[in-house]
């Protein structure tokens, strides 16, 4: 009896101390602490956070500021409602809402790109040495960019099964030379096995003098069907899109848009239509 007392005490303290370490775990304060150190000395990365605090079934995280190559990435709060038992169990991803506010992505201290044809950043590379011998029968060409055409639904599996109920992120992007962009997205019943939809707004400006677009503006729908093997096979787009410039004509363009992909690696279906 006694034997069985001390293994109890035992099995006790365990689980107290689980508890606890479980409920250290989940202060908002520790995970902050956590989230900061874990991400101090990545290298390239800046990451701020006001505050973290997350669980089994939700998360909210508040003045997240990432820098990384000039691009600066702030965001007032993001706050997801999920269930974590449903991607340990079943690897899952269920999500009720995932909501972004006030989101600010700066391009506009991006260095840009270095021209491919530019001799003084293009790198210096030795002739090669001429072939000693044939190459043996069967081997492969080296892949170049003449690769066929596999298509664009072709690699549009997820990994997981996964629902997001409700989607919301709204912001604006400042981009180089005098642009940006304000964009508020919406999404709802996007779920392995159903069609879920997108709806954006979208608007441009460019505040240079005697800029060709000054303004343009997109309103629209898109439509995604996932099915139970995870692939996106089905992509229908609608936008309305109206632009303001010196030249352009005040018309709206109406787009049109579908994409599909009946069964796993066969060919690829594209329609679309343009009209004022």
């Amino acid at each position: 009896m006694k034997a069985l007392k001390i293994v109890g005490f035992v099995l006790g303290g365990l689980l107290l101390l689980l508890a606890v370490l479980v409920a250290v775990a989940l202060m908002p304060s520790v995970q902050t602490w956590a989230v900061r150190k874990a991400v101090a000395d990545q290298p390239g990365l800046k990451l701020e956070v006001g505050r973290v605090a997350a669980g089994f079934s939700a998360a909210d995280i508040s003045d997240l500021h990432v820098v990384k190559d000039g691009m600066v990435i702030t965001a007032k709060s993001v706050t997801a409602r999920y269930s974590a038992w449903d991607y340990i169990k079943g690897k899952k991803i269920n999500v009720d809402s995932v909501v972004v506010q006030d989101v600010l992505v700066d391009l506009s201290k991006v260095p840009p790109a270095p021209a491919t044809g530019d001799p003084k950043t293009a790198p210096q590379t030795p002739n090669p040495a001429p072939p000693t011998s044939a190459p043996a029968q069967g081997a492969k060409k080296p892949s170049g960019p003449n690769e066929p055409f596999t298509g664009i639904l072709q690699q549009a599996k997820l990994p997981f099964e996964i629902r997001v109920a409700s989607l919301t992120a709204k912001g604006r992007a400042l981009l180089p030379a005098n642009q940006s962009v304000v964009f508020d997205l919406k999404g709802a019943g996007i779920e392995t096995g159903q069609r879920g939809k997108l709806e954006w707004t979208v608007d441009f400006s460019d505040t240079t003098p005697g800029a060709a677009l000054r303004a343009l503006r997109s309103t629209g729908t898109a439509q995604l069907h996932i099915s139970r093997d995870h692939r996106i096979d089905i992509v229908e787009v609608d936008t309305i899109v109206s632009a303001m410039g010196p030249n352009l004509p005040p018309d709206r363009l109406q787009l049109t848009a579908k994409l599909d992909q009946p069964s796993p690696g066969g060919n690829e279906g594209y329609t679309a239509n343009i009209s004022l």
